[in-house]
C-alpha cells in the first residue's frame, strides 16, 4: 500500500493526468517508485490501455483495445 502523502504529492505533480488513469495507476503500483515510473511513462497519445506484460499504460489503434477478439457466430 502507498502511502496517502506520496499519492497525494503525485497527484499534485501529475494534474495533467486524467484522474481515472491515475486512480488506476496507483491500484497497479508495487511501490511509490513504481507509481513513479507508471506515471512518467503514459503516453501522450490517446487512447491508451493498460498492458500486464509491460506494466505500463500503452496506445492503442484497436478499436475493442483488446489483444484478442473472437468471433462467435450462432447458426
Amino acid at each position: 500500500m502507498i502511502e496517502e502523502q506520496v499519492i497525494t504529492k503525485l497527484r499534485a505533480k501529475y494534474a495533467n493526468i486524467h484522474p481515472l488513469i491515475f486512480t488506476r495507476s496507483v491500484e497497479r503500483a508495487k511501490s511509490p517508485g513504481d507509481l513513479f515510473d507508471i506515471l512518467e511513462a503514459i503516453p501522450q497519445e490517446l487512447p491508451v490501455v493498460w498492458s500486464e506484460e509491460e506494466h505500463r499504460w500503452v496506445t492503442t489503434d484497436d478499436l475493442t483495445q483488446s489483444k484478442k477478439f473472437e468471433v462467435i457466430w450462432n447458426e
